[in-house]
C-alpha cells in the first residue's frame, strides 16, 4: 500500500474504505451549503426573513463540519447562540421552543457528525504513513484498543457527550477500523443530546450572547488547564532524556616553530 493510494482495505467494514469517493462527497456537501448561506446572503434585502435565517443556519452547519481535531475551534457557544432568544427574536420565532431546540441538535448533530467522518478518513489516510501507521505496535496502544473494543458504541457515545474534546477515544475507534455507520450514529446521538441540553439552557436561562462566549471562555481555560501542564511535563520529561552535551576542549595550537626540541 501506497501513501497515495485512495482506496483502503477495511477488515471491519467487509468493503474498502474509498477516499476519493467520501472527500468528493464531503465537498458537495460544503459547497451545498455555501450555496445556501450566499442566498441568505444576497436575499438579506427581501421582505421575508426565512431566506437570512436558512443562510445562518447552513453557516451554522458548515461551522460544525470543519470542526474537528485538524481544526479544533469551540462549538459550544456556537450552539448556544444558534438557540438563543436574541437570535429568536430578532426572526420573530422566539415562540416555537421546542422546534428550536430540534432543529439546532439536529442540523448540529448531522454537521458534526460530517466533520467526523472527514477526520475518519483523513486519519485513515494518514495512517498509510508508515510514520504514523507504527502507533498501532506500541504497548499502549493494544492496551487501549483493548479496552476501547469492550463496548464501542457507548464509549463513542459517552465520550460526544462531554464538552471537552478527548480526540484520543476517537482516534482509537478510527485506527482499528470501527464502522463507519456506527461511528457515524454513535456521535449523532451523542452530539443530539448535548447540543439539545445546550440550546435548552440557552432559552431557559435566556442567556445573552455575551453570557455565552463567557461560559465559552469558561469551558477553553478549563481544556487548557487539563492540557497544557500535561505538555509542559512532556517537554520536560523530552529535555531531560536529552543525552548531556560534553564541551570539547581543544589542545593548544604547536607553536609555529614546530616541536620543541630536547
Amino acid at each position: 500500500m501506497t501513501a497515495t493510494a485512495l482506496t483502503v482495505a477495511s477488515p471491519t467494514d467487509q468493503k474498502p474504505i474509498n477516499l476519493r469517493a467520501w472527500f468528493i462527497i464531503y465537498l458537495l456537501w460544503m459547497g451545498a451549503l455555501t450555496l445556501v448561506i450566499r442566498y441568505g446572503v444576497n436575499a438579506s434585502d427581501a421582505d421575508s426573513s426565512l431566506p437570512l435565517a436558512a443562510g445562518l443556519l447552513a453557516a451554522y452547519a458548515a461551522y460544525l463540519s470543519l470542526c474537528c481535531a485538524f481544526f479544533p475551534a469551540p462549538t459550544t457557544y456556537v450552539v448556544m447562540l444558534a438557540a438563543s432568544n436574541a437570535l429568536a427574536e430578532h426572526f420573530g420565532v422566539a415562540e416555537f421552543r421546542v422546534a428550536r431546540v430540534l432543529v439546532v441538535a439536529t442540523v448540529g448533530a448531522l454537521a458534526t457528525g460530517m466533520a467526523n467522518l472527514n477526520e475518519y478518513h483523513l486519519v485513515t489516510w494518514l495512517l498509510q504513513f508508515r510514520a504514523v501507521g507504527k502507533v498501532r505496535d506500541t504497548r499502549l496502544y493494544k492496551t487501549a484498543i483493548e479496552w476501547f473494543e469492550t463496548n464501542p458504541f457507548m464509549v463513542l457515545v459517552a465520550v460526544s457527550l462531554i464538552p471537552i474534546p478527548i480526540d484520543v477515544i476517537r482516534w482509537l475507534a478510527i485506527t482499528d477500523r470501527y464502522p463507519r455507520t456506527k461511528y457515524f450514529l454513535a456521535y449523532f446521538i451523542g452530539r443530539w443530546i448535548r447540543y439539545a441540553g445546550l440550546s435548552i439552557t440557552a432559552i431557559g436561562l435566556s442567556l445573552k450572547p455575551w453570557h455565552i462566549f463567557a461560559i465559552q471562555g469558561a469551558l477553553v481555560l478549563v481544556a487548557m488547564i487539563k492540557i497544557v501542564p500535561g505538555f509542559i511535563r512532556h517537554a520536560r520529561e523530552h529535555a531531560a532524556q536529552r543525552p548531556a552535551q560534553t564541551r570539547t576542549i581543544p589542545s593548544e595550537p604547536a607553536a609555529l616553530g614546530g616541536p620543541e626540541k630536547a
